[in-house]
């Protein structure tokens, strides 16, 4: 049976099914992929599509992506993105600036990154709390997040899905985010990099997840 075109008439009935964007995550972890698919929302009239990247590091998950990016056609005018998701993590991507290189290179093609630091949890504690502490490592903040998501969570993991718990709050987050990415601004030449602690830029792909709803609204 032949693949129906995304906003093809479907037969036997008088509407189009609503093309629908694609959102590709190249996720090194399971956290960022299991939030992240929640976005595959009616309201968002996109699909998120996880593609192992089958690689950790950075540089390897970026080269990864734009190989798949060369066999995959992606309508950029609907909406399609593929994102890089990483952590700073100095130890396995000590080229993270390649990376960074690499995806603005990919730019008009599609390619954006959420990039966390030291890890993808500083999102979750900006939900919890104003500020997120400074300078920890991802080992350490995982385990900050662990002991303020005791009483609701007792058994938390970096598999515990908690994207329903955290939903109502993801404003105050949004909100947190865009003033943390303000004030690591004015320290850092560079706010993606190992020495922006604490720092996460996922506040960007809310917003373009927003954009995409209205978009969607107005077709």
């Amino acid at each position: 049976m032949r693949k129906r075109e995304r906003g093809r008439e479907i037969k036997g009935k008088k509407t189009k099914e609503k093309p629908r964007a694609k959102i590709y995550i190249f996720a090194e972890g399971d956290t960022e992929e299991i939030y992240l698919k929640h976005f595959e929302v009616k309201e968002y009239n996109a699909e998120v599509i996880a593609k192992d990247p089958k690689c950790t590091d950075a540089v390897g998950i970026v080269a990864r992506a734009r190989n798949f990016m060369k066999e995959e056609k992606l309508d950029l005018e609907l909406g399609d993105r593929v994102y890089c998701v990483f952590d700073s993590d100095p130890l396995s991507n000590p080229n993270i600036q390649l990376a960074f290189d690499m995806i603005r290179g990919m730019a008009e093609e599609g390619m954006r990154c959420i990039f966390s630091n030291p890890s993808f949890e500083v999102w979750f504690i900006l939900h919890l709390k104003e500020r997120v502490p400074y300078g920890l490592t991802a080992i350490q903040l995982k385990e900050h997040l662990r002991r303020a998501l005791k009483p609701v969570f007792p058994n938390y993991s970096e598999t515990t899905d908690i994207f329903d718990w955290l939903r109502d709050k993801q404003s105050l987050a949004y909100e947190r985010a865009i003033r943390l990415h303000n004030s690591q601004q004015e320290v850092y030449k560079r706010v993606l990099s190992h020495e922006c602690n604490p720092y996460t830029n996922m506040f960007r792909f809310i917003e373009y997840m927003e954009s995409i709803k209205k978009t969607a609204s107005r077709g």
